[in-house]
């Protein structure tokens, strides 16, 4: 699913940092990571580690947060989350009562060593008007090699008046692989069955055969409406000199982030030609 791809995000902020990189009034010998992804419709999830320090090479470890009160407050109103049995470090919202609803304003907090870890997250309305130019896209396996002609790409559209952020999930829907590119490892295979793009705040994405539909068959794709706290945390981990001494989060004595999404999902045939 697609909060694989934004996890990975976050995993990347917990190898690249160090105890004493962060940012935070926290000074005990852990730090606590927050993930969490607000989307309308879906349950509210939070997943909770920290991160520790070893001594040699100065690298760290991770283990999960199991035992915390975690509440999400909305309109004045705190829901505690429960621990989700088996799912280590894993927390969820059972009351009905607490819904996700754009335009509005939540904040996650808990106590964790003596201190107060928080966020606060707006959810992004909904992306409108969002189009693919075809619903079956043809491809010729014999013009994708390397020195051939580029294949016009599958263009993914949507408004955006107000120059806000989105990213592009193309997830690949069939059992077996069905490879344009015979060439293509098949141990590189399960590699994009799931697939993003970068953060774009324009109003149209290309999809290519080269990057992101590597196999023929039934595809969904989703375009999210993101905020600012998660592209600031997607440049700060993919810039080449990475400066992590003050590592861009929006958890308040901790890292990680707390953020809202909204998506409209579309779907695809890719058809050999």
């Amino acid at each position: 699913m697609m909060k694989n791809i934004f996890y990975l995000i976050v995993i990347a902020l917990i190898m690249s940092c160090t105890k004493k990189d962060i940012s935070s009034n926290n000074d005990t010998t852990d730090v606590p990571v927050v993930q969490s992804y607000l989307e309308p419709g879906n349950s509210v999830r939070v997943k909770l580690t920290k991160m520790l320090p070893f001594v040699e090479g100065g690298n760290t470890g991770v283990e999960s947060i199991d035992s915390a009160k975690v509440y999400i407050n909305h309109n004045g109103n705190d829901h505690l989350l429960l621990p989700i049995n088996n799912s280590h470090g894993e927390y969820e919202n059972l009351d009905t009562n607490l819904l996700i609803t754009p335009n509005d304003t939540y904040k996650i907090h808990f106590d964790y060593n003596g201190y107060e870890v928080s966020a606060t997250t707006v959810i992004p309305e909904k992306p409108t008007n969002v189009s693919l130019n075809t619903s079956i896209y043809y491809v010729d396996p014999n013009a994708t090699g390397p020195g051939s002609v580029t294949q016009d790409p599958l263009i993914v559209s949507w408004d955006n008046p107000d120059n806000s952020f989105y990213i592009v999930i193309v997830e690949y829907l069939d059992v077996n692989y069905d490879p344009i590119n015979e060439n293509l490892p098949e141990d590189q295979y399960d590699t994009y069955r799931e697939v993003s793009t970068d953060p774009v705040n324009d109003n149209s994405i290309n999809l290519t055969t080269r990057q992101q539909l590597m196999f023929f068959g039934y595809y969904r794709v989703i375009l999210y409406k993101i905020n600012e706290e998660y592209v600031n945390l997607y440049e700060n981990i993919s810039q080449s000199t990475l400066n992590m001494s003050e590592p861009l989060t929006n958890i308040e004595n901790g890292v990680g982030i707390f953020t809202g999404i909204n998506s409209k999902t579309l779907f695809l045939r890719v058809k050999e030609l």
